[in-house]
C-alpha cells in the first residue's frame, strides 16, 4: 500500500478528533486492500482510479496498480471536492 501526501494530509485532518470516522476509513482500506478492484472505476480524466464512499459524504479514491499489486491511497475528502485531483 502506498499513500500520497494528499490522502496523508486528508486523513490527518479529519480523523484527528473523530475516532468513529477514523475506525470506518481504516476498516474501509481493509476491505480495499483484499479487493481493490471490486469497487467503481471513475471516467477520464480520472480514468484508473476507484472511488468508494465512507461515512456518507466522504469520498476515498484510490489506485490500484496491478502490475506492482499495490493501491496507493489518493484523496479522502468530502464528495464536493474529492474529484480535483
Amino acid at each position: 500500500m502506498e499513500v500520497s501526501p494528499e490522502f496523508e494530509r486528508d486523513y490527518r485532518k479529519l480523523c484527528a478528533k473523530n475516532a468513529t470516522f477514523r475506525s470506518a476509513v481504516d476498516k474501509k482500506v481493509a476491505q480495499i486492500l483484499l479487493a481493490p478492484l471490486h469497487y467503481k472505476p471513475l471516467r477520464a480524466p480520472l480514468q484508473g482510479v476507484r472511488r468508494v464512499h465512507v461515512g456518507g459524504s466522504y469520498v476515498l479514491l484510490f489506485e490500484p496498480v496491478e502490475r506492482a499489486a499495490v493501491v496507493r491511497l489518493l484523496r479522502l475528502a468530502h464528495h464536493d471536492e474529492a474529484y480535483g485531483i
